[in-house]
């Protein structure tokens, strides 16, 4: 039997399956969602794993979600360095788990700041578990500014622009959001 060359392989083999990672990160990169949708399928359960073995639980989900979102903007990054990206997709994972860790230690540290006691620390610890239930009461508009300004670190000009409000209304959600949470969270106002 004759072996069969690479142009007879792509012919009877489904796009998918012929094409290298780095072929589908090009066309990724040109814009063809469609081209995401089949990294996921060879990448997606791999990257789950590892987001939940690195601590991610619930979130790990939400890591992988955010790894492929990513992948769309920096496709064109790709180098090929083999004829897989898994690596490559690993690390883009590895990134976001530490980056939403540095906003989570910022956001923490933010409380810390807002609680009226700071030399109380077993009183801010006690909070720290009510948090989510702190932020769930506040509007999604003080939620929004809070999220934007503590978590991922923006300045209130860039709030008002991403948000398209004026300044002042960004200082004024923030101030009325950190006296709801400082009274939530069992502080003064």
């Amino acid at each position: 039997m004759e072996p069969m060359s690479r142009r007879t392989l792509l012919r009877s083999t489904p796009r998918s399956i012929a094409e290298t990672d780095a072929e589908i990160l090009q066309r990724v990169a040109r814009g063809e969602t469609g081209a995401v949708g089949e990294l996921y399928d060879r990448y997606g359960d791999d990257l789950l794993r590892f987001a939940t073995r690195l601590g991610g639980g619930r979130d790990a989900e939400d890591v992988v979600q955010e790894t492929f979102l990513r992948v769309v903007r920096i496709a064109a990054s790709f180098e090929a360095k083999g004829p897989s990206a898994r690596a490559w997709l690993f690390g883009v994972a590895a990134r976001i788990v530490r980056e939403r860790r540095r906003a989570l230690r910022r956001f923490l540290d933010a409380l810390d700041r807002l609680a009226s006691q700071p030399h109380d620390h077993a009183h801010v610890a006690q909070c720290n578990p009510d948090l989510e239930r702190v932020l769930a009461r506040l509007s999604l508009a003080k939620r929004s500014v809070v999220v934007l300004s503590e978590i991922e670190g923006f300045t209130s000009e860039e709030i008002a622009a991403i948000l398209s409000i004026p300044v002042g209304t960004v200082w004024t959600r923030l101030h009325s959001a950190r006296k709801e949470m400082r009274i939530g969270l069992g502080g003064h106002p």
